[in-house]
């Protein structure tokens, strides 16, 4: 018994494949639009409006720019032991020793220190990172009524350079905090009469700040139904 051949058509000419991807490209696009006039416009709009702005980050050459003028500053008044600046990966620190902030084993400002608080505010009240204010001290222990420890000390010192910037120089409280961290985080050796001077002082960070684009709320966030 014969069998009959298969015929095998002619193949189809190049051209249709991308004709074909077009065809496909074409549908997914109507597919899209399809999908996303269900979207509610009205809350969709609004929370675009609702969204966070991206912050404004100071970039280096402006961190540098205040500190080199701070630099000045305490030169021009011969404060270079007793202001100390640095820039790093916390952002651009400004210390201040004991010695011009306050009296020993206290928390209040000293008049002398109120001048160089106000040419430090100055020079960063206008920045729009956030600011934070750090109280050091040495390892030597204070048992008082007023400060059981070194932490309730570091912590008063640093909360009262905050009170004088926001209430005095105006600075925005939602832009700074404080913090106090006692004898833990020394930048000397406490052996020495010079180290433990070192180690007592308060520190002002011109934070870092990513920028992490647009932000809302979770209750901002709606369906389009």
């Amino acid at each position: 018994m014969k069998t009959k051949g298969v015929q095998l058509s002619k193949p189809s000419p190049a051209w249709m494949l991308t004709y074909g991807d077009m065809v496909t490209l074409i549908l997914v696009f109507f597919v899209l639009l399809f999908t996303l006039s269900d979207i509610n416009i009205v809350k969709f709009s609004s929370f675009f409006k609702k969204m966070k702005k991206p912050p404004v980050v100071l970039d280096e050459e402006q961190l540098r720019r205040v500190m080199l003028e701070l630099a000045n500053y305490a030169q021009e008044k011969g404060l270079e032991d007793k202001i100390g600046l640095a820039i790093d990966l916390q952002g651009l620190t400004i210390t201040l020793t004991e010695s011009i902030m306050f009296r020993s084993g206290q928390a209040v400002l000293m008049p002398e220190a109120l001048p160089i608080l106000d040419v430090v505010s100055d020079k960063i009240i206008n920045l729009p990172n956030p600011l934070m204010i750090e109280g050091h001290t040495d390892n030597i222990p204070i048992r008082n009524e007023k400060f059981p420890s070194n932490w309730e000390l570091s912590l008063s010192r640093a909360v009262n350079v905050l009170k004088y910037l926001i209430e005095k120089k105006g600075v925005e409280p939602a832009r700074i905090s404080a913090a106090g961290y006692a004898e833990y985080r020394p930048v000397a050796s406490n052996d020495t009469p010079e180290g433990r001077a070192g180690n007592r002082r308060v520190v002002l960070v011109v934070l870092r700040q990513e920028m992490k684009g647009f932000e809302s709320k979770p209750e901002e966030v709606e369906n389009g139904n």
